[in-house]
């Protein structure tokens, strides 16, 4: 009598009842992957990623706290957004100061009367309340001298009060141009700080409250021994 094909007998399928072997279902040990749920974990970690994207991290920026204020014209890799109010924009009298001990950009206090002998060298300016995409408040330096883009920099901040840009300069048509951010359509979160309180930070020690301040003294009389440069402090002590 010819006995019944067992299987585990001929694990390999060869011989004898190879062909009713092959007719087997064959047992998976590879587990299928259900497809994704909108429910699922993976899901709600997309989901979670997406609205932090889209918020751009209010949540880590309200735990920043700013200990002084730049003034400047904005980078060109920054997008950025300015204050919508127009009392966020104030107007000031700088100088501008590119080298020595007196590097920097220096504030007049508007309630002193300096010597007319200072006006070479001040600056008119408008500083606009602004920020970066990343939560970085800073004032928007558009100076206003007859040789400075003031045009371009109006055009610029109006632009920037209700979207997110990014400028750079054109040297060839000596003016700002700029775009708009694809991505950024949240609106900006502007710290709770006042514009007095902003521009003290701005200030710092660089506001001149004295007719006699010795920045003012080295500008007006470079000649003048007393009030010649000063090498810094830690270098007189070598």
């Amino acid at each position: 009598m010819e006995r019944p094909f067992d299987p585990a007998a001929n694990p390999n399928g060869k011989g004898r009842g190879s062909s009713t072997a092959a007719a087997q279902p064959q047992t998976s040990t590879t587990p299928t992957n259900p497809s994704p749920s909108g429910e699922g974990i993976a899901a709600k970690l997309r989901k979670k990623r997406s609205a932090a994207a889209n918020k751009g991290g209010d949540a880590n920026r309200a735990k920043r706290n700013q200990t002084s204020v730049p003034v400047r014209t904005p980078d060109k890799s920054w997008w950025f957004r300015c204050h919508r109010d127009p009392a966020q924009t104030v107007p000031v009298d700088l100088l501008i100061i590119t080298s020595g001990p007196d590097e920097g950009i220096w504030f007049l206090d508007p309630e002193v009367e300096f010597p007319d002998e200072l006006d070479q060298f001040v600056m008119p300016a408008l500083l606009t309340r602004a920020i970066t995409h990343d939560g970085t408040e800073f004032f928007y330096l558009a100076k206003q001298s007859d040789r400075s883009p003031k045009q371009s920099t109006r055009r610029i901040v109006n632009e920037a009060r209700a979207s997110w840009i990014k400028q750079r300069w054109n040297g060839t048509q000596k003016a700002y141009e700029f775009e708009y951010a694809r991505q950024l359509r949240r609106e900006p979160e502007w710290s709770n700080k006042t514009l007095d309180e902003l521009l003290e930070m701005a200030f710092d020690e660089k506001l001149i409250t004295r007719v006699d301040h010795e920045v003012v003294n080295r500008l007006l009389f470079p000649q003048d021994e007393d009030f010649a440069d000063v090498e810094p402090a830690e270098e007189q002590a070598n």
